[in-house]
């Protein structure tokens, strides 16, 4: 009976072996693809990095000319020949650009010793609160704080403002890299899909119309994630200068700046300016009118997330608030403010690029069914 029953299991014992040893297998192939992907993403962030003058000045290049290509398509429609629209806007976008740059410079330049010094009063009364408020520290206690505090922002300065793409370490750089971004960006303007033609031919016959399209859904993302970040981000910062106007804070242009500098940077850019301006209202006015400006803030970001940002936005780019802080925290562990910045794009556009070509492929089977 013994070995008739040990005979009547063996084919289940067989069976649940098989069973198990399927699943290993499978997991052991999803893993093996997963380091080869890891492993080619390393390889090729270490490539772009050694390349990053390159790398950063063309990204910023694609990223301007998503801003300004519908404009030279609107000029070309009106038969205005390519080249010369390319050229009119080109140079009225680098006017807008140069010009919005030398006013912040401007401001930053002419309201830095106001800012610094109300900076360091917003310490001072911080400091005096955690002495003599409910927290009750010790002066020693407090100095080791503001010196373990001075200490992190000094080891991670240099790594937050340059992270991966560690290039812009003297003028000769930034001043190349410029140059590059600028001629970058005309000959995209002036190309007429030329270029993503060839790479596209670089494919194999049967994967070129969906390289085609997937280009094409991703070039279209981009433009409404650049236009409408750059429209929320000043809706964004207009309205808290009519409120800070309204409340009498000091200072207001220079923090307006502040703020539609912060809101290009999803979540964590818009928080950092936040709170400056915050402290701001601490130092120069009372804490009831610090604490006006934060919900004034959290207002102002719930309405762009609530009612503009799907409104502006639409369809093209859907991405959950969580996707955009993982996306955002990863970009700017990778590559500082730089890899903040362009984080989200990124995502949104392989977010959009995955669906259409999972939807492309799903239509082409069951239209072979």
């Amino acid at each position: 009976m013994g070995n008739g029953t040990g005979a009547g299991m063996s084919p289940l014992y067989e069976r649940a072996t098989d069973l198990v040893s399927g699943g290993f297998q499978g997991a052991a192939a999803w893993a093996l693809r997963f380091l080869i992907v890891v492993a080619a993403l390393f390889v090729m962030l270490n490539l772009l990095n050694d390349v990053s003058l390159v790398t950063i000045t063309v990204i910023v290049a694609v990223m301007i000319c998503a801003l300004l290509q519908p404009e030279v398509e609107l000029l070309t429609h009106h038969r205005v020949p390519r080249i010369l629209a390319a050229i009119i806007v080109f140079v009225l976008g680098m006017t807008a650009l140069v010009g919005s740059a030398w006013f912040v410079a401007q401001q930053v330049s002419v309201n830095s010793s106001a800012l610094g010094g109300q900076l360091l009063d917003a310490v001072a009364t911080i400091r005096n609160w955690l002495v003599t408020g409910p927290p009750k520290m010790s002066e020693t206690q407090v100095n080791q704080l503001i010196a373990d505090l001075t200490k992190t922002i000094s080891d991670n300065r240099a790594s937050l403002a340059q992270g991966v793409f560690a290039t812009a370490n003297s003028a000769l750089v930034i001043v190349s890299g410029t140059v590059f971004c600028a001629f970058a960006t005309l000959f995209l303007l002036t190309d007429d899909g030329g270029i993503w033609r060839w790479i596209v031919r670089l494919f194999p016959n049967e994967s070129r119309a969906t390289v085609a399209h997937a280009g094409n859904v991703a070039w279209r993302t981009l433009i409404a994630y650049m236009r409408s970040t750059v429209l929320l981000a000043l809706i964004n910062a207009l309205t808290m200068v009519v409120i800070m106007l309204v409340a009498g804070m000091p200072l207001v242009v220079p923090l307006g700046v502040l703020l539609f500098l912060g809101s290009l940077i999803p979540l964590i850019g818009m928080l950092v300016a936040g709170v400056l301006v915050v402290l701001v209202a601490l130092v120069t006015k009372s804490l009831v009118m610090a604490l006006v400006m934060a919900l004034a803030l959290f207002l102002t970001v719930q309405l762009e997330g609530n009612l503009l940002n799907p409104f502006i936005l639409g369809k093209a780019v859907q991405i959950h608030p969580l996707g955009i802080l993982m996306a955002v925290t990863a970009g700017t562990i990778l590559g500082g403010i730089f890899g903040a910045f362009i984080a989200v794009p990124l995502v949104a556009v392989l977010n959009n690029v995955a669906n259409d070509v999972h939807g492309r492929t799903l239509r082409q089977s069951q239209t072979g069914l």
